[in-house]
């Protein structure tokens, strides 16, 4: 790739930018059409836990087959792309829209540390993405963890990224992750077309209206929301988790848990269905990211999603009690 050609400021030059204003609420999704649908590839790749290579690329094919038009995957999810790439080579549909991650390098779990923001390491990783996935352009590059970038580094990270889209390695590019101040400028510059945030946005937390999701609503950025369970909370860790909760859960998240757990009772309905349909139901969202481990779980998680939004006074109820 061509070497810098632009200079990008690390420090937020918008003092209106996040931060200035009163937290709002997620608006009601009144159009019809629904977020799309991403299948996310972590837990099909091995990160959460042993799985079977043959029942991954089903459940990727069973995805397409069931209208899921984009995958997500990345290099750290152990061997997520491999197992993309295999599907793909399978599949003789439309090809579907294929987003992946630079920044991180092979993970075997999850909470490894393998963040490596070297522009030459990064160069080779993009490569090595396309090697795997079997393409030669990459639909849209995240970059993995903003938030794990070191400040001295950020202009150069944003820097690297744009110049993967206009070499044409990448059509699109976006942050995956909790995006730190140091990045506002490259976003109010119009350099990012997407972000993927998680955990700031669900039935247990709406952290992500307090500043975040507004801010790259304002900057045009397609959003992209993944952990609509808030990593199991609102789904099956639910009960380990109320008992026992991980550190980064906080206890006004298991509370808050507890009061959509009562509602979805109450509606008789699953605490994962309430969750998920609660996504769904939000102008916010442009795609929703799925998780699942196997075929089981997708096939639920797509039941919940067909059953589509909610009914309005039942999302104001909820984003009332979360509040």
């Amino acid at each position: 790739m061509n070497k810098p050609t632009t200079t990008i400021p690390t420090q937020p030059s918008d003092t209106t930018a996040p931060g200035s204003a009163a937290t709002a609420r997620p608006t009601y999704r009144a159009k019809a059409s629904l977020p799309g649908l991403v299948l996310g590839t972590a837990g099909l790749g091995g990160v959460w836990g042993a799985i079977d290579t043959p029942e991954s690329i089903d459940t990727i094919l069973y995805a397409l087959e069931n209208g899921v038009a984009r995958l997500d995957t990345a290099p750290a999810y152990r061997d997520a792309e491999s197992i993309v790439g295999q599907a793909l080579k399978q599949w003789s549909g439309q090809p579907p829209f294929v987003s992946t991650k630079v920044g991180k390098l092979r993970a075997d779990r999850a909470d490894e540390r393998t963040n490596n923001y070297d522009p030459k390491v990064m160069e080779r990783s993009v490569k090595q993405s396309q090697d795997t996935l079997g393409v030669d352009r990459i639909d849209l590059l995240f970059l993995h963890e903003p938030d794990q970038v070191p400040t001295e580094r950020v202009a150069e990270v944003i820097d690297f990224l744009v110049r993967v889209r206009q070499s044409g390695w990448a059509a699109a590019i976006g942050l995956g992750g909790n995006v730190p101040a140091t990045f506002y400028p490259a976003i109010q510059q119009g350099h990012f077309d997407v972000v993927m945030s998680f955990n700031n946005l669900d039935a247990c937390c709406l952290d992500g209206m307090q500043e975040a999701i507004p801010f790259f609503r304002k900057h045009s950025l397609t959003t992209y929301q993944g952990s609509a369970l808030h990593m199991g909370l609102l789904g099956n860790r639910y009960e380990k988790y109320q008992q026992q909760a991980p550190e980064w859960i906080s206890e006004a998240d298991l509370r808050r848990a507890r009061h959509a757990a009562a509602l979805a009772q109450q509606l008789a309905m699953k605490l994962s269905t309430l969750a998920h349909r609660y996504l769904l139901s939000m102008e916010e969202v442009d795609y929703l990211v799925l998780g699942a481990k196997n075929q089981q779980q997708l096939t639920q998680t797509l039941s919940d999603c067909q059953a589509g939004k909610l009914d309005e006074a039942v999302f104001n109820e909820l984003t009332n009690q979360i509040r």
